[in-house]
C-alpha cells in the first residue's frame, strides 16, 4: 500500500505545484472577496422573496416562480459554501507549500552534513590505511 503512495508522489510535478501555489492562493482570495462583495450588494441579490400578490402571478406561473426562486436561493447558499471550501483549501495549500519549503531546506542541510561526514570518514580511512 505504501508503494502506491510513493509512486503517486513521484508522478506529481512538485516544482510546478510549488511555483503555482502562491497564484492559487491569491486567486482563491480574490474569488472569496468577489463573492463576498456580490453577496453584500442588495441590488443584485435580494434577501427577501419577491411579492407575488399580483394577479399575473396566479395560476400555473406562481408555483413555478416559487420553485425557481427557491432554487436560486439554494444555489446562492451552495456558492457561498463552495467559496468557503475553496478558501479553506487555499489556506491549507499555503501551509503545505510552507512545510515543503522547510523540508527542502532541511534536506539540503542533511545532504551537506552527510557529504561532510562521508568526506571525513574517507579521510579517516585514508589516514588509517596509508599513514599507519
Amino acid at each position: 500500500m505504501a508503494f502506491g503512495w510513493i509512486a503517486a508522489l513521484k508522478i506529481i510535478p512538485w516544482k510546478d505545484v510549488l511555483e503555482s501555489a502562491p497564484y492559487i492562493v491569491k486567486a482563491a482570495k480574490n474569488l472569496y472577496a468577489g463573492t463576498k462583495n456580490n453577496a453584500s450588494n442588495p441590488s443584485e441579490t435580494p434577501d427577501s422573496p419577491i411579492d407575488t400578490s399580483d394577479s399575473e402571478f396566479h395560476g400555473s406561473i406562481n408555483p413555478r416562480f416559487h420553485k425557481i426562486e427557491t432554487k436560486i436561493l439554494e444555489l446562492g447558499d451552495e456558492q457561498e459554501s463552495s467559496v468557503e471550501l475553496i478558501r479553506s483549501l487555499a489556506k491549507q495549500n499555503a501551509r503545505i507549500v510552507e512545510a515543503i519549503e522547510v523540508l527542502r531546506v532541511r534536506t539540503k542541510i542533511l545532504l551537506i552534513t552527510c557529504i561532510s561526514f562521508g568526506g571525513m570518514l574517507a579521510g579517516l580511512v585514508f589516514w588509517l590505511i596509508v599513514i599507519k
